[in-house]
């Protein structure tokens, strides 16, 4: 060793007591690696005693094989004057676990100044190195932007903030301010510089805060993230510990969710305005029908020639024309009679070519793609399909004033099982208030006299009975499309309606059953004039008392179906109960037996209020035909 004062007894004693205490490992090694200082620390951490460890090969023996050429080569330059500080390998133990030890190593001189040896002082640092590769794996692998920042800037950060910024590497983005990548303005019209270091101040004084931002990539597109920052202390320094989420699936999810919720509350409010549509459709029919019922009564004992007869057909006329929107009214409730078939809806639209192109200005071209190979099935009353594409092809033609373009398509699509229905125009276009409010009923943008504001509203009603859908695409200035889905048609038969060949005696026996007194009244005396003997009741269940009492008397019932005490399906259910074939008509101001269970009663027809006359006694003429 080095030539020096020798070391009193006692020192040298001390100096072995700290060596063999000492709670790090302390070895010393020949420049062949031959140990020959090995204290207790390395005896418990390689489970050897100093007696078995003496004159061991140290790196062959205890040194991981992959490290073991860097060991040596690093004894060599501590041998040769260099001193080797924060050293690391992994050390192999008698078990064959594996340890991280941290080393300081200087050499040791011999008396001549010739390398003696070294002498290792070690630290095992296992779990410390295991910790900072799970915080490693959780900062790299997190989808949260992190990042460590200082007063210089981004001191570190996760690959997930250089996904978020649309970086490749961290040197684009350490020693940058976070505000840097960001737009000049945030959502709230802030500068968002200023904001930064307006937030940046509320942090240092709070400790922490979390707030959304809104960050921007080098092709503009924006990064929406939710921010939270922390101050922390770092080997002396204050530090911010930034994580960034992005909101950018979150505000998709906030946007669907409220046009579903538009939808849901536009669907709500349709149904409640169909519910009142159709009760006051209903009311009003009633009404009809006993106008009506009068006004061909008071013609009927008129002379021909009697000028009055002119202003009676006039309120027969207004009478149909009032019926018409009542029938617009029930489409839209979804209540009116229909008359269901299979129709293919391309050679329906091909069919009203000659009619849409009759109703558009010279200045719209109409183009239509309904291809005759592919039938589009679906299942619907076929006028109720006119009226849907007559009124969507007219609401375009509105729509271009100063003439355009008009493209109706039908398509079937065969993967989601539908026919659609497009209609796309070049006009002007709707915004978004009046796209909320279009299928309501009375609802018009048209000058007051130009429209009922019932046409979409009818296409709506008759769209969704016919289990479709209608959606709207449209912005101020570029057009509207229409698309209407309905459901595609498979294994239908058409209900086939059998004619009436040849006359039959009208029996004198009819049951008139209907709550309201001017309908029952009204209907009572036209039927009288034609020969009928008449029995009224004003419910279900004084109609079955007089059909017990008088069934032999009576050829026919005649009942309306919505009542009080007893309705007319559950009054047809008793009277076939007893009378299996007796002939029943019902009559209503709409079509409610949709609504109801009626097995059994499918053959049973229904007149719709208000009814002219021959249609009642056409009626009742096939009911009888029909029950032999």
């Amino acid at each position: 060793m080095s030539s020096r004062p020798e070391a009193e007894p006692a020192d040298v004693a001390l100096l072995s007591t700290i060596v063999e205490t000492a709670g790090s490992v302390i070895l010393g090694l020949r420049p062949n690696h031959q140990i020959f200082l090995w204290n207790r620390a390395a005896e418990e951490l390689y489970s050897v005693s100093r007696q078995e460890a003496m004159g061991t090969d140290y790196v062959a023996r205890f040194i991981a094989p992959e490290h073991q050429a860097f060991v040596a080569a690093d004894i060599v330059e501590v041998l040769a004057g260099k001193r080797t500080l924060n050293f690391e390998d992994d050390s192999v133990l008698q078990d064959g676990s594996r340890r991280t030890l941290i080393w300081n190593v200087t050499r040791v001189l011999a008396a001549d100044g010739s390398p003696f040896g070294i002498v290792a002082i070690g630290q095992d640092i296992t779990e410390r190195k295991h910790a900072e590769e799970r915080f490693r794996l959780v900062f790299e692998s997190a989808q949260d932007g992190l990042l460590l920042s200082d007063h210089t800037g981004v001191v570190d950060c996760n690959p997930a903030a250089l996904t978020m910024l649309g970086l490749e590497d961290k040197s684009q983005l350490v020693g940058h301010r976070p505000a840097e990548f960001s737009p000049a303005f945030q959502p709230d019209g802030a500068i968002s510089d200023e904001k930064s270091r307006s937030l940046g101040k509320l942090t240092l004084s709070q400790g922490a805060l979390t707030f959304d931002w809104v960050h921007q990539r080098a092709d503009g597109t924006p990064v929406p993230v939710e921010v939270s920052v922390r101050h922390a202390t770092l080997m002396g320094k204050r530090v911010s510990v930034v994580a960034w989420r992005d909101q950018t699936r979150r505000l998709e999810l906030e946007r669907e969710r409220a046009t579903i919720q538009e939808r849901l509350d536009l669907a709500q409010k349709m149904e409640a305005i169909g519910q009142l549509a159709g009760g006051v459709a209903h009311d009003f029919n009633n009404l009809l029908a006993a106008i009506r019922n009068a006004v061909e009564l008071a013609k009927d004992v008129l002379p021909d020639a009697d000028a009055a007869r002119v202003d009676l057909d006039v309120a027969l006329s207004t009478t149909d024309r009032a019926s018409r929107l009542t029938r617009q009214l029930l489409a839209f409730s979804r209540q009116q009679p229909r008359a269901v078939e299979q129709v293919d809806l391309a050679a329906l639209v091909r069919d009203m070519a000659g009619l849409l192109r009759t109703s558009m200005p010279s200045a719209v071209q109409l183009n239509i793609h309904a291809s005759a190979d592919r039938p589009a099935w679906v299942l619907a009353d076929r006028s109720q399909l006119e009226q849907v594409v007559l009124n969507l092809a007219l609401n375009a033609r509105d729509a271009m004033p100063h003439g355009g373009s008009l493209d109706i398509q039908v398509q079937c699509d065969d993967l989601r099982l539908q026919v659609a229905l497009i209609v796309t125009d070049t006009g002007t276009g709707i915004d978004e208030v009046t796209k909320q409010r279009i299928f309501e009923p009375f609802f018009s943008t048209k000058p007051m006299g130009a429209g009922s504001g019932l046409g979409l509203s009818v296409v709506y009603g008759v769209v969704t009975q016919a289990g479709g859908t209608i959606r709207v695409e449209s912005e101020p200035g570029r057009g509207t499309t229409m698309r209407v889905a309905f459901p595609l048609a498979t294994g239908f038969a058409a209900r086939r309606t059998t004619p009436v060949h040849g006359a039959v005696n009208v029996p004198h026996g009819l049951l008139l059953v209907d709550d309201d007194d001017a309908v029952r009244r009204t209907t009572r005396r036209l039927l009288e004039r034609h020969g009928w003997a008449i029995m009224e009741a004003a419910n279900g269940e004084e109609a079955l008392e007089l059909f017990v009492a008088h069934r032999e008397q009576l050829a026919i019932i005649l009942t309306d179906v919505r009542m009080p005490v007893l309705d007319g399906v559950a009054l047809a259910r008793r009277v076939r109960a007893v009378a299996p074939d007796f002939p029943l008509v019902f009559f209503s101001g709409y079509d409610e037996l949709e609504q109801q269970d009626v097995v059994g009663l499918s053959s049973v027809p229904l007149l719709a209020k208000p009814f002219a006359a021959n249609e009642l006694l056409s009626v009742l003429q096939r009911a009888l035909v029909a029950a032999g």
